[in-house]
């Protein structure tokens, strides 16, 4: 692969999500695969992660994208969580890439060893798909990666056939650049897949989920409490894009309906885990975990309705679907 080619057949964005050790795993995964397709591999990153430019020795041919995006929220609102930087991140990954195929997943997931050329292939067949994307797995076997899986990935887990999609998930997805620049002023921002997805369909771009994409979600080891904290840190983050949009008395009616929130949860989570033939020794040994993580997913979301800062200007935050967590 060439030094940053100025019009690669694929740009891949990596979304630093757990830091250094876990885009090193993700980049051995994609590096020689990427090379083989001449597609240009971006990790945008900013001041919360500067320590992922300590890779680059080891990824020559990895574009680094710096973004100022974290000390600029931070300075408009520092109550804001430190989640709502993710989303920035992958905007300033699209705005820097050259591919015709744009794809994007994260550090936590480790790419099938085929999935850049599956990607390339999916596109050529499937003319009108505009996003085009794939199966989610769990790679680690404990209970708390699982519980972690299926508070968020179940939807993508296989069996996953060919088919028109409601929803995809930026951990494993891809897009045809024509159609992902038509609706720039969505993400320019920040990216949300769910807004930017819905554009797309209704602009009469093709969501598809294609069984070939494979990734495989690689968590390190980490303690429940960890895992607890990061799952309100993430409902706060859902919470303050949402309410971007919305006024005082809605902000309060969702934040009621948070209470409602796990068991809906959980009845979807228990509906993937019976479509993928999980035993009922399985959903035992995971469910007390599950359930925490989305007690305090609600919490978090739920703070994030009540406390969202006053003080924050709501054009600068952008507006999220008013579903709840598509991911599940």
């Amino acid at each position: 692969m060439s030094s940053f080619s100025p019009e690669p057949p694929l740009s891949i964005i990596i979304a630093v999500v757990g830091g250094k050790q876990s885009l090193f795993q993700c980049l051995s995964a994609l590096y020689v695969q990427a090379a083989e397709v001449e597609a240009e591999l971006i990790v945008p990153f900013d001041s919360l992660t500067t320590d992922v430019l300590q890779l680059a020795e080891n990824f020559p041919n990895v574009r680094f994208v710096e973004s100022d995006t974290a000390g600029s929220l931070a300075r408009q609102s520092p109550e804001l969580s430190r989640h709502c930087h993710y989303d920035r991140r992958r905007a300033v990954g699209l705005a820097s890439a050259n591919g015709a195929v744009i794809a994007m997943t994260e550090d936590h997931a480790i790419p099938a060893s085929d999935w850049c050329k599956q990607i390339l292939l999916a596109h050529e067949e499937i003319k009108d798909a505009g996003v085009i994307g794939g199966a989610i797995e769990n790679k680690v076997d404990r209970p708390l990666n699982w519980a972690w899986y299926y508070s968020d990935f179940g939807r993508y887990g296989s069996p996953l056939g060919p088919q028109n999609a409601e929803y995809v998930s930026d951990v494993n997805v891809s897009y045809k650049r024509e159609a992902i620049m038509s609706v720039k002023d969505l993400w320019e921002t920040a990216f949300h897949e769910t807004t930017v997805h819905w554009a797309l369909g209704g602009n009469g771009d093709a969501l598809i989920l294609d069984p070939r994409l494979v990734v495989f979600q690689n968590r390190r080891s980490s303690s429940i409490g960890s895992a607890l904290r990061e799952r309100v840190e993430w409902g706060r983050a859902f919470a303050e894009t949402r309410v971007g949009t919305i006024g005082k008395l809605s902000r309060w009616m969702f934040a009621l309906g948070c209470s409602f929130l796990p068991f809906v949860l959980y009845s979807r989570a228990i509906k993937h885990m019976i479509r993928h033939e999980r035993s009922f020794w399985f959903v035992l040994r995971i469910s007390p975990a599950l359930l925490l993580l989305l007690v305090f997913w609600s919490l978090g979301e739920a703070t994030g309705y009540l406390n969202f800062p006053r003080s924050t200007d709501r054009s600068s935050i952008p507006s999220l679907d008013t579903s709840i967590p598509n991911s599940l």
